[in-house]
């Protein structure tokens, strides 16, 4: 994964944080429960969210160098990058990814 799974969840907590401050979440914490026990099960579901979305990039990507690795010769620099660019917008569309 390109992130830790540190910089992950501090990125879901921003994000629920910046959501909960603009008043765009609406929950309410569960009867008997103690305080930020909603908001971490909250985090946790973002935090996720974005695990799973990571991974299928990932997968995209292996998918992007199988696909390079079938050419008949050796691709490097700007031109494999373009290319990987051109592969993985191609594979992600098809996949209904939104890159």
């Amino acid at each position: 994964m390109r992130l830790s799974e540190d910089k992950v969840r501090r990125i879901a907590e921003r994000i629920h944080d910046e959501l909960a401050q603009q008043g765009l979440l609406a929950y309410r914490e569960p009867h008997g429960t103690k305080p930020g026990v909603g908001r971490a099960a909250r985090v946790k579901a973002i935090f996720d969210f974005i695990v799973a979305d990571l991974q299928v990039e990932e997968e995209i990507d292996a998918e992007v160098d199988r696909v390079l690795a079938t050419y008949s010769r050796e691709i490097k620099g700007t031109e494999r990058d373009i290319l990987f660019r051109k592969h993985k917008e191609e594979i992600a569309r098809k996949r209904g990814y939104v890159l």
